[in-house]
Parts: C-alpha cells; sequence; structure tokens
C-alpha cells in the first residue's frame, strides 16, 4: 500500500513545527526533506498556514482524546487520571508538549483560527466538576489547569537541554521530581475535595 502523502507531509510538518515553529519552518525545507517539490505540498495545503492549522487540529484532538480516556464518573479521578497520562505522556515524548508551547507562543492575538481552542475549553470541564471548584468561572478554571499542566511541560521540554548541562542522571532527578510534583498536585486535588 502506497503512504499517504498528505499524512506524510502532516507527520513531518509535526515534527518540524514543533522542533522550530511556525517562523522557523519553510515549505521549501518541508518539501526537500519529504523529498518532493514544494508545489506538492502545496497541491494539498495551499499555504503554510492551513498546513499549521491541519497539524494543530490533529494535535488537538489528540489531546481532546487523552482527556476523554481519562474519563470517571468521579471529577477527582477524572482530573487525577488525565494529569498522570499527560505526565506519562510529557516524559516519554515532547512532541506534542513543545508543539502545545510553540502554538500558544506563535499565535497572533488577531488570528481568524484558533485550533486549540476545543482543547483549552476541554481542560475546564474536569477541574469545574469538582466539588469546591465548581462555582470557579471558566477564566479561573483555565488558569488553574494552566499552572499545573504549564509547570508540567515547561519542565518536560526542558529536559534535553539539562541532559546537555548537567548529564543523563540530572534528567532523571528532574523527570522523577515532575512525577513527585504532579502527585503532590494529585493529593492537593483530593485534599481539598475533601473538606
Amino acid at each position: 500500500m502506497t503512504p499517504d502523502p498528505r499524512k506524510t507531509y502532516v507527520e513531518l510538518a509535526t515534527r518540524l513545527f514543533a522542533q522550530d515553529g511556525f517562523d522557523g519552518v519553510s515549505l521549501a525545507a518541508l518539501a526537500k526533506e519529504a523529498g518532493v517539490s514544494k508545489q506538492a505540498v502545496l497541491h494539498f495545503f495551499g499555504t503554510k498556514e492551513r498546513l499549521y492549522a491541519e497539524v494543530l487540529n490533529a494535535l488537538c484532538d489528540r489531546l481532546c482524546a487523552e482527556i476523554e480516556t481519562a474519563s470517571t464518573g468521579d471529577a477527582r479521578r477524572h482530573l487525577a487520571d488525565y494529569y498522570r497520562a499527560m505526565v506519562a505522556g510529557v516524559l516519554t515524548s515532547s512532541q506534542d508538549t513543545r508543539l502545545v508551547m510553540r502554538a500558544l507562543l506563535d499565535s497572533h492575538p488577531k488570528a481568524r483560527s484558533w485550533p486549540l481552542k476545543p482543547y483549552l475549553d476541554r481542560l475546564i470541564d474536569p477541574v469545574r466538576a469538582l466539588p469546591d471548584r465548581s462555582r470557579l468561572s471558566r477564566s479561573a478554571a483555565l488558569a488553574e489547569a494552566y499552572r499545573f499542566i504549564g509547570s508540567v511541560q515547561y519542565v518536560a521540554i526542558s529536559l534535553p537541554t539539562v541532559e546537555g548541562i548537567y548529564g543523563m542522571d540530572t534528567r532523571e532527578a528532574l523527570a522523577e521530581f515532575i512525577l513527585e510534583s504532579a502527585e503532590h498536585e494529585i493529593a492537593r486535588l483530593y485534599k481539598n475535595n475533601e473538606s
């Protein structure tokens, strides 16, 4: 079976956009790496912006699916399971984490399309489902989820740099710290909801 060129370009673009951000990737460089002409890539997407939107839409679908997979009838367990799965994911592969960070940093305030909005909206629900957080505004609930997820993502994408500067032992210690911090945050959620 012949590989789907569109899927191949999206996968390659995902890696490149995660690595270099929107402005750091040219369609010419992407096409060269794919071994095709720039026109071949343009045939499927029309513009770099459309390709980037497709990459981010696929990312959003993956992230929303992770939240849904963690879903249980219990709000605390749902949030705890999602946080644990998210931490495990960022420690094993930082590509999606880097892509989220790039998308949030590269976005122009006047953009017409916000592909990660469904994911960000979906982060709010588990937080607001907690008994002591049910009256939080959507913005406050998003800020609470951001606090946890942002700190984990920042440290996780720094691990290769930490390894380069301090070695593998320090990288592993930092990864262990992320896991311990996540478990501490999860325990805090449970403690706050028992009162």
